[in-house]
């Protein structure tokens, strides 16, 4: 019962938390924060697509791996990798997210246990491949975006399932953790 209540709140109030900014992307301030995650994310009826994306002029970090209790995104080449990114569930409770990380040249960031905090029923990958490598008949509704001046990355998740799915966008801005963006996803008839 309480998990219920604190997803309700969640879902229908921004708040400062942490040090951390947890809004609705309605809630946003008009910034270019909120028109880049404008670009990818479902709420108020909208759909992610490819020329959105291409309009806002946001680099999508490529898939890799995933499974259905993680999902990987690198680029990079054989030589170096340039950025990863990762969202993992609970070995313990794979209904929770335990941990969201991103991995640049330069730095690393794992999210602050407050990021994770209520983030539950996780949907990483869609018919996984038994050794986990990226196939044909293999996708994810996890993504992950950087901005053409490569200062934000946006860790895009959907969860949940039917007339309870929502979506979470955690934001780094400038090589530091800003905050994360809640959304529930209208019903689809």
């Amino acid at each position: 019962m309480n998990r219920s209540i604190a997803m309700i709140f969640l879902f229908f109030t921004g708040q400062v938390c942490f040090g951390q900014l947890i809004v609705q992307n309605a809630d946003l301030p008009d910034s270019l924060i909120k028109k880049e995650v404008s670009a990818f994310v479902r709420a108020k009826g909208s759909s992610m697509n490819a020329e959105s994306i291409k309009n806002a002029r946001l680099k999508e970090v490529k898939l890799s791996r995933c499974a259905a209790d993680f999902v990987t995104f690198e680029s990079g080449d054989w030589i170096a990798l340039d950025k990863l990114g990762s969202i993992s569930s609970s070995e313990t409770d794979p209904g929770k997210v335990a941990e969201v990380r991103y991995l640049h040249y330069k730095y690393q960031i794992i999210l602050p246990d407050s990021a994770i905090a209520g983030i539950i029923n996780p949907r990483f990958c869609i018919n996984p491949k038994v050794n986990y490598k990226i196939g044909k008949a293999t996708s994810t509704v996890c993504r992950v975006f950087q901005s053409p001046d490569k200062k934000r990355v946006y860790i895009y998740m959907l969860n949940g399932a039917g007339a309870e799915q929502y979506e979470v966008t955690w934001v780094i801005n400038e090589n530091k953790y800003y905050g994360r963006i809640i959304d529930k996803v209208p019903a689809t008839d």
